[in-house]
């Protein structure tokens, strides 16, 4: 996957040394899938990362303003591109980054795993728990998933480490997902479903999900970068359903 990345100086974007592309604490970050051009939410993206910033930083507004305007017209031209933007902590303080990066590998399906470990310390920002989810992913890879999907205490699902579950349960034809109380990431991916269902008059309703209650299922893994994908197997899990 190629990669460049650049650093928001000046009121312009500047490449910046690959020697140490991390350094760094991410505050925030954000990513979406560019394809030709076009990219699915993308209003959603940029606010959901004005939001986080505005939250937990001091930058100006019109530095993230003036940050996002120069990040768009790099998102022009064809290409497949999963690019990243950032806010980062620095000794002098936080700063704006981009990375211009190749989309990796798609897929249409997902083997899952079940964990109860939750390294996430900020849930409902994107950026500072990345690392870490990853790691949680990882660790599932010897399982032969491909997502981890983090359980709280009671066994009730939470989201995936790097995705947002929903599912089509039993004979309902409705759209379950996690209750939006639930203290995880507010999911683009899963906003755009909802809202596609809703236009198709399809019912959609919180309710808490457990994987011994997904038998015979039919399970989505909402991401950015993949869109829907069905899960095909959940590993010491329910048997997930292969239709829809």
């Amino acid at each position: 996957m190629s990669h460049a990345l650049y650093q928001f100086s000046s009121g312009e974007l500047r490449p910046i040394d690959w020697c140490d592309p991390r350094a760094g604490e991410t505050l925030v970050a954000d990513s979406w899938l560019v394809r030709d051009g076009r990219v699915v939410a993308l209003d959603q993206h940029l606010e959901r990362f004005r939001t986080s910033v505005g939250a937990t930083t001091a930058l100006e507004r019109t530095t993230v303003e003036a940050f996002l305007h120069s990040v768009l017209h790099q998102l022009e031209g064809s290409g497949l591109w999963f690019p990243r933007i950032e806010a980062v902590a620095t000794p002098g303080g936080p700063i704006l980054r981009y990375r211009h990066r190749s989309a990796p590998e798609m897929t249409s399906q997902v083997i899952l795993a079940t964990t109860t470990d939750d390294p996430r310390k900020t849930p409902l920002v994107k950026g500072p728990d990345l690392d870490a989810l990853l790691r949680l992913r990882t660790s599932v890879a010897s399982l032969g998933a491909s997502e981890a999907i983090m359980v709280d205490n009671l066994g009730a699902v939470v989201e995936g480490a790097y995705s947002t579950i929903v599912a089509w349960l039993g004979e309902t034809e409705a759209l379950a997902i996690v209750p939006h109380s639930t203290p995880r990431l507010p999911s683009i991916t899963e906003h755009v479903v909802e809202e596609i269902a809703q236009q198709q008059g399809i019912p959609v309703y919180e309710t808490t999900l457990r994987p011994e209650a997904l038998e015979n299922a039919t399970v989505w893994v909402l991401s950015a970068l993949h869109g829907i994908r069905q899960a095909t197997r959940w590993i010491k899990g329910p048997v997930l359903s292969p239709d829809l």
